[in-house]
């Protein structure tokens, strides 16, 4: 019984003190992580789309960076934003002009309306096939909603895996654990 007071005694404080568990944002391949800020799109550069981070992928495949749902796809297949069960809208924006190869190169495993899990396969991208037609592979991984949250940071940077934490938010929603 002690034990049932001792939790609800941490989650009244928790509640009231402002603390929140931080939400994390995993990466959606392996590759290079780098700050949204030093984005070689001005756009993602100067966060107008929202706060996040930047990373050069690694074979040829990206997966989900949380669990939710697949709130848009883009007709040119690269890029898709992924309604969180914890509240972030995150868009995943694969290379730089990439929408000018109009889908050609990329294959969607998903469509709007989809249940996602971390890790869930989303797109197969065409690397030779991007970097022939001279473009970058840098994929921007942003929160749309950054205004509902208190912080977005990122925790990772340089080498990274598939499924390894990125991002961590925290929510300015009251008691959001």
């Amino acid at each position: 019984m002690a034990n049932f007071f001792t939790s609800v005694a941490k989650a009244w404080n928790a509640a009231f003190s402002g603390e929140r568990q931080a939400i994390k944002v995993f990466s959606p391949a392996p590759g290079n992580v780098f700050p949204l800020k030093e984005s070689a799109d001005p756009a993602h550069r100067e966060e107008a789309l929202g706060k996040g981070a930047c990373l050069q992928p690694n074979g040829g495949k990206l997966f989900s960076p949380c669990d939710g749902t697949v709130d848009m796809v883009f007709d040119a297949k690269h890029a898709l934003v992924i309604k969180s069960e914890d509240g972030p809208e995150i868009l995943i924006h694969c290379g730089i002009d990439t929408v000018k190869l109009g889908g050609q190169g990329f294959v969607l495993h998903v469509r709007e309306g989809d249940s996602v899990k971390v890790g869930r396969l989303l797109l197969e991208y065409d690397e030779a096939l991007i970097k022939g037609a001279g473009l970058s592979l840098e994929t921007q991984i942003v929160v749309t909603n950054t205004a509902d949250f208190k912080r977005v940071e990122l925790i990772k940077a340089g080498e990274c895996k598939a499924g390894e934490p990125l991002l961590s938010l925290q929510s300015r929603r009251f008691g959001h654990y």
